[in-house]
């Protein structure tokens, strides 16, 4: 029994390399694939140690890696205060005083014989410290019941970004439907009255990745009262009717991509104090709609085609009324219908890769859809 179990044996271990006359490698050649990239943004924050540009591939035979900065050439290997690994196109940029000259747009390449993958481009951010301008501000000065704005035109920076009014003291300016402060961060008076004078209106930055709060100069507020009943009689009463400050125009267009969150601001002046009404033509709010900042913001998170349409916001008092209209638009995202390259042998030997190209049309395919749209390319 012993000299047949041999011969079996090895009967099966010639198949493994033969079978009906067809010789069978023993690796299957590969196209490269990343199996690791870096995000499409890598902020250098002051407070980490160092930063990890990610680039790994598989393949057959192994990739090489290769690397362009702003659409040049760059090769971190050749640069000493750069860590890098063999058979890695990883490399880690240490946080020193020479990290700002890394800024810029980078994009791994990893190839062998068969080809090239490519990663998108990531972007390398150094920050500055964001800052107000040095400046000398004059006092503003408003007779009682105009309408004023106060412009914080805060410095830009890494989001998130929060604006805040507040005294020299950290006590808030306090808002309501006369005073607010707007998605740029102005604060704005429908209407002044004596007891808005002040010193010290500060507007305050807050970037709290990057754990900084800068301040803009004080500002001071003279409001100067109405005599008395005499400059009434002569035609000088500061009551009108409501006009709006944002937007200024009568109607906007707003484009928005399906999931975005929609705002739609709406700050009028006016005395009395205006009012504010939203509403959508021919059709109600939808139920998720949020009404904000006394009645002045409308916001709607996750909009879905359905949320496009005409929205009216209407300012409001005993005098009068003004109204904006936005017309929202709500489309769908571009989507793509990838494959990963499926790599297979032939009979022949040739390497054969099929793949699916992009939808032309973005619209949603039907349950259970297929698509016989995929490209084979023996070589």
């Amino acid at each position: 029994m012993r000299p047949l179990w041999g011969h079996c044996l090895g009967l099966l271990l010639a198949l493994s390399s033969t079978v009906f006359g067809l010789h069978i490698p023993l690796e299957v050649e590969q196209l490269p694939t990343i199996t690791a990239k870096a995000p499409s943004f890598l902020i250098a924050f002051p407070f980490d140690e160092s930063f990890t540009l990610k680039c790994e591939a598989k393949g057959n035979p192994q990739p090489a890696y290769r690397w362009t900065r702003d659409g040049q050439h760059f090769d971190p290997r050749r640069d000493p205060r750069l860590q890098t690994h063999p058979n890695s196109g990883t490399f880690v940029i240490p946080n020193n005083k020479h990290t700002s000259e890394y800024r810029g747009k980078y994009r791994c390449y990893a190839s062998n014989e068969l080809g090239t993958a490519i990663t998108e481009e990531t972007q390398f951010i150094v920050p500055n410290a964001p800052k107000f301008p040095k400046e000398k501000l004059p006092a503003v000065v408003v007779e009682e019941g105009k309408s004023i704005v106060l412009e914080c035109n805060p410095p830009e920076g890494i989001p998130p970004r929060h604006i805040y009014w507040m005294t020299n003291g950290l006590h808030h300016i306090n808002q309501d439907e006369r005073v607010s402060m707007g998605l740029n961060g102005n604060l704005y008076f429908s209407n002044a009255v004596v007891k808005d004078s002040r010193r010290d209106y500060c507007c305050f930055a807050a970037f709290t990745t990057i754990r900084t709060i800068v301040q803009k100069t004080a500002m001071s507020l003279v409001v100067k009262p109405v005599k008395g009943d005499a400059e009434l009689e002569e035609g000088k009463s500061t009551e009108r009717e409501p006009s709006l400050l944002l937007p200024p125009s009568d109607q906007s267009v707003v484009h928005l991509v399906k999931g975005d969150e929609l705002e739609l601001e709406c700050i009028a002046e006016g005395l009395p104090t205006p009012l504010y009404e939203w509403t959508k033509l021919r059709e109600k709010l939808p139920e998720r709609t949020n009404i904000k900042n006394f009645g002045k913001l409308l916001t709607l998170a996750k909009v879905k085609e359905e949320d496009d349409g005409v929205y009216k916001c209407t300012a409001k008092n005993s005098l009068g009324e003004k109204s904006h209209l936005f017309r929202v638009s709500v489309e769908e995202p571009p989507r793509w219908a990838e494959g990963l390259p499926r790599i297979s042998w032939s009979p022949s030997g040739r390497t054969c890769r099929s793949s699916v190209p992009p939808l032309a049309d973005p619209g949603p395919l039907s349950p259970g859809g297929s698509m016989d749209s995929s490209l084979e390319v023996c070589g």
